[in-house]
């Protein structure tokens, strides 16, 4: 029962970040923006897989090194990323933090 609602959760969420890439290309702004919105509160409790998959769908569509902070695409991938390296700063706190204790 928890996988299948797992399973469904992640499935949901594909779906809501495809409906956004697919607004984004349409140029379907308002549309687009409150699926933007969606994604983004969503990403604290998103796993880590869903993340890393995000980041490898939206990697080819936007350029990481040039700002563009009207691209809502960017700005996703970039929140992505943050969201990961967060995560990643913060496991290594804890390895760490386990090292020093043995």
């Amino acid at each position: 029962m928890v996988l299948r609602q797992f399973l469904a959760n992640q499935s949901a969420h594909v779906e809501l970040r495809e409906d956004f890439l697919l607004l984004h290309e349409r140029g379907e702004a308002k549309a687009c923006d409150a699926l933007y919105q969606q994604l983004i509160q969503a990403l604290p409790r998103l796993d880590e897989k869903s993340l890393v998959d995000d980041l490898q769908r939206t990697r080819p569509l936007v350029d990481p090194n040039a700002r563009d902070v009207e691209n809502l695409v960017w700005k996703y991938y970039i929140s992505v990323k943050n969201e990961l390296q967060r995560r990643s700063e913060q496991r290594l706190a804890r390895v760490l933090g386990h090292s020093e204790e043995r």
